[in-house]
């Protein structure tokens, strides 16, 4: 298999095959953590500062793929390599700024700073505290890693996030097999870690070898006129991104290990959607292309066509998955460290997880036509006040229902941004 792929089908093709390979060795990587560390308070506090890390991350690879990376193909196209290299390097070198010094007051604070973002006890905390130590530094290198996949993805590596994402869940699993009695749930977190740094190396070389990459220019010429949808997308996504961890910070008052149940159902739900998901991150780029060189007729056919297909094989992977869920969770995580009331509820917060993922599907075909329209405001006018709609929810839901509180917000929001996003999208394509 080519790490470059000459057509988008190819790539599409290349790119979902490989994401069946990571989605079995993520469900592997789960079984394993069920297996030997189960569903405990320590799980809980890996989950929670894992998923906050990741979850900051995130705002920034969405600020890339719909803001900088568009901006950065049409720099490429129209002027020269050399100035969409330039602009992505003052990107990072301006959040650079920004993220190092968050590490090193949340390192000096240290249990200060999770008793004030979480309802763990302080004795849990002080027990665990060794995960925030090994998971903060990495954080960094881990933004540049998204940051030079997605420059790779839109130069056709559209295998390089399944590759990445191999390199982490292979390590995690190593490092679990091997030394889960000795590090005890600091093993998931040194495994990240370890995987982190690998993979930042490699791309650092592959860059360089294959892009001709300089890491020293930069201009912020290009950039500014981003700030706007720099700015917009950080602040629509920073909403996103509280709305993320808020029901696990009501969640962390809850028994031990209920933030973990939940988390697996949430990994075991993406499993299926992200094989469909992969394939719109082609989309995306095939998008941007287009818009770059104004074939806007071209773009309302690949987008009807895509969303079609996709919307379709959603419900039909739902109503399968809903059907086999039980049987799924008993076999395979109903071992091991994992007691009978957390399996029990793990099916149970499941069944009703799965009837939002055709209207997650709706969701992220529809934005990647808005991102490539560069109508990043829409959504944002989109998404924020639903999501301000969405923390209040949980918090009515999850305080009277715990993880099935959760479970039901996520099935009743995600089916009202699915329908106002579609009427928008459906509105610009016919303007």
């Amino acid at each position: 298999m080519k790490l470059r792929a000459d057509t988008y089908k190819r790539g599409a093709i290349y790119s979902a095959s490989l994401s069946v390979v990571v989605k079995f060795i993520a469900f592997i990587q789960n079984l394993l953590i069920a297996y030997y560390l189960g569903a405990v308070t320590g799980t809980d506090i890996y989950f929670y500062l894992f998923g906050g890390i990741i979850t900051g991350c995130e705002i920034i690879q969405t600020i890339v793929s719909s803001v900088l990376i568009p901006r950065s193909m049409q720099l490429r196209n129209q002027l020269s390599a050399h100035e969409e290299n330039s602009y992505i390097n003052a990107f990072l070198y301006s959040i650079s700024c920004i993220i190092v010094p968050i590490i090193i007051v949340i390192m000096a604070t240290g249990e200060a700073s999770i008793r004030l973002l979480s309802n763990f006890s302080e004795n849990d905390i002080h027990e665990h505290i060794q995960l925030l130590y090994i998971l903060l530094p990495v954080s960094l290198p881990y933004v540049f890693n998204i940051v030079y996949t997605e420059i790779l993805t839109s130069h056709r590596y559209f295998i390089f996030p399944q590759l990445i994402a191999v390199i982490n869940n292979l390590s995690i699993v190593f490092i679990v097999i091997l030394f889960h009695e000795k590090w005890n749930t600091n093993s998931l977190a040194i495994g990240f870690s370890i995987a982190t740094l690998i993979n930042s190396i490699w791309l650092l070389i592959f860059m360089k070898r294959n892009l001709s990459w300089n890491y020293t220019c930069f201009s912020f010429v290009y950039l500014k006129g981003s700030l706007g949808n720099i700015g917009t997308v950080f602040a629509n996504h920073s909403v996103v991104a509280f709305t993320t961890m808020f029901p696990l910070y009501l969640l962390s008052m809850f028994y031990p290990g209920t933030i973990t149940v939940v988390t697996y159902a949430i990994k075991l739900l993406q499993a299926p959607m992200n094989l469909l998901l992969q394939l719109f991150t082609v989309l995306q780029i095939k998008l941007n292309e287009q818009y770059s060189l104004y074939a806007l007729k071209e773009m309302r056919q690949t987008f009807m066509h895509i969303a079609g297909k996709a919307v379709l094989y959603s419900v039909i992977g739902a109503i399968f998955f809903f059907l086999l869920r039980t049987p799924v969770i008993e076999i395979f995580f109903g071992r091991g460290a994992m007691t009978s009331e957390n399996t029990s509820l793990f099916i149970h917060i499941l069944g009703i997880l799965i009837i939002s993922i055709p209207f997650s599907i709706i969701i992220s075909v529809s934005s990647r036509m808005l991102y490539a329209l560069q109508r990043v405001k829409v959504y944002s006018m989109i998404m924020m006040p639903t999501n301000l709609l969405t923390c209040a929810m949980y918090y009515w839901l999850i305080l009277s229902g715990s993880a099935n509180g959760y479970a039901y917000t996520v099935v009743l929001t995600e089916i009202l941004k699915a329908a106002i996003i579609t009427i928008c999208t459906f509105y610009l394509l016919k303007k």
